[in-house]
């Protein structure tokens, strides 16, 4: 939707707003040094990109073009660990629609 300055209307999903709302922040895992420079990184480039039809995953030229111009990353599975979040993050956004999803921190097998 869009707003009256030609902005685009962002939604949060519910669990997020209400703790945003409430001015908490929401419970993430502990991150070595190495693993909050990934998770930065994949924060930077973005967790998804504009589709034809709507959000895709990052693709490859997308997350190629971040690392050349990064001077964190260097290895090629750190492109591919960026790419698979990317898929992760909006196989899990989908699945965050339903109110009744269970949170992926409290679904175990981690």
């Amino acid at each position: 939707m869009k707003k009256p300055d030609g902005s685009a209307e962002r939604t949060e999903p519910q669990r997020i707003k209400a703790y945003l709302d409430a001015e908490v922040d929401p419970p993430f895992p502990d991150l070595t040094e190495y693993q909050g420079m990934i998770w930065r990184a994949f924060l930077d480039v973005g967790p998804s990109m504009s589709g034809a039809m709507s959000e895709a995953p990052l693709s490859w030229a997308e997350v190629d073009a971040y690392a050349r111009n990064s001077p964190e990353l260097s290895e090629a599975w750190e492109a591919e660990t960026l790419v698979r979040m990317s898929q992760e993050y909006l196989s899990e956004k989908a699945k965050g629609a339903g109110a009744l999803t269970i949170e992926p921190m409290e679904r175990g097998g981690f």
